[in-house]
């Protein structure tokens, strides 16, 4: 573990967090079991999940799931409460998006296949989660969901419409999911992150053969600050909304893109 500081106290709060074993899931279980959480990690990989639950420490557990299929996800979140008791808070960062070229093209050649595929992980799999988490949490009278979706689904990017669809769509279902669940003492909100270095951008973007090496100085043109983010500064804001430092923040879009929306140029 880093020797970053400790941002916001998440003393003996269970968690769970997809698509927990690399990229922002994995940056943000390091968050929170530098705050005194403990975690659940979930991906479908188990290999990577194993070795980032060991890396982590005592205080994080990996589980195996798949968050299309609704049954492993009941599994997840069953095999969570049974061993702690409760369940805190529950991050939905688990995504999918295709970056083969032949994926990234109009909407009347968009495949099929890749619209299903990202609506099935991406949309369904985010609804399957936090109803799960929600069963358990309104039994509890608390919790916190955080669902991670994109500046794409605040403002549509070009040759992604499955992406930008699913994600705009995360983005309302949660404000509903927060009218809805709050009188039950449940907040939910949603992070949009914006270009963010991960392994997945430095294979799409940002790495010496990357796919899309040459949008690469494009898309940082957009972004103010002149960078992506780093995987920690997105865990940063989902850190918060886990915390009771949140506690009156319910139904919100946080969007974490280093300025790219406030001034977006669509070209790209």
């Amino acid at each position: 573990m880093s020797e970053r500081k400790t941002r916001f106290d998440l003393e003996n709060k269970i968690a769970i967090v997809t698509g927990g074993s690399e990229g922002i899931g994995k940056a943000t279980a390091k968050e929170f079991v530098r705050s005194g959480a403990k975690v659940v990690i979930c991906a479908r990989r188990k290999e990577i999940g194993e070795a980032t639950a060991k890396e982590l420490g005592e205080s994080a557990t990996f589980i195996p799931c798949d968050i299309s299929s609704l049954e492993q996800v009941r599994n997840l979140v069953g095999q969570t409460a049974d061993k702690f008791g409760r369940l805190d808070v529950m991050v939905n960062n688990a995504g999918y998006n295709s970056s083969q070229p032949k994926d990234r093209v109009t909407a009347d050649k968009y495949p099929i296949e890749t619209w299903e595929r990202i609506i099935s992980v991406d949309l369904n799999g985010t609804f399957y989660c936090c109803q799960e988490a929600a069963k358990v949490m309104v039994k509890q009278k608390s919790g916190s969901i955080i669902n991670i979706a994109s500046v794409a689904g605040v403002v549509a990017l070009r040759l992604q419409v499955g992406f930008v669809a699913a994600k705009a769509a995360i983005i309302k279902m949660t404000e509903a999911m927060a009218c809805e669940l709050a009188p039950m003492g449940l907040r939910v909100n949603t992070v949009s992150p914006g270009s963010t270095l991960t392994e997945g951008t430095r294979k799409l973007f940002y790495g010496e053969n990357s796919t899309f090496r040459q949008n690469a100085d494009r898309v940082i043109s957009f972004i103010p600050q002149g960078r992506p983010g780093e995987a920690e500064e997105i865990a940063d804001a989902i850190a918060f909304l886990a915390s009771d430092a949140a506690s009156y923040i319910n139904g919100q879009n946080i969007i974490v893109d280093g300025g790219w929306t406030c001034g977006f140029n669509r070209d790209f």
